[in-house]
């Protein structure tokens, strides 16, 4: 199942890719990999926007997911980072984000998609690519 329907980089996220480019990140030092997901505002869908700075409720405990560099279009022009998170209890998910810390932090990327419902122990595998273009 692809997820993703509205899947921006935030206005956050562009200035820690602009920072981390510099030769002496100075402002956002950790790597955005920490993968959330959440449950729209009551149910209800919402967009991503560049102007997200969290999730709308966030559930369960963010996961540091594995990085690395792949290929798009151009050799190497991808940030990617895939991470699992698993339910403790009933879900309905239909927002995630990926963030510079295992709490709070900053929101580097902000997706919403079609609902997704889970059991508790059922788990959601997030696949982010950020291509630089």
């Amino acid at each position: 199942m692809a997820f993703g329907t509205a899947t921006v980089v935030t206005n956050k996220g562009k200035a820690m890719f602009a920072d981390r480019v510099r030769t002496t990140p100075a402002t956002y030092t950790n790597a955005p990999k920490q993968c959330a997901m959440g449950v729209g505002a009551t149910g209800a869908a919402r967009t991503a926007a560049a102007a997200d700075t969290a999730l709308s409720t966030e559930v369960e405990t963010r996961v540091a997911g594995t990085e690395s560099v792949v290929t798009t279009t151009q050799t190497g022009d991808t940030y990617q980072v895939v991470g699992t998170i698993a339910a403790t209890a009933t879900r309905s998910v239909d927002e995630a984000g990926l963030f510079d810390a295992a709490t709070v932090g900053n929101m580097f990327t902000s997706a919403t998609f079609a609902v997704v419902s889970l059991a508790s122990g059922d788990s959601i595998q997030y696949t982010w690519k950020v291509q630089v273009s």
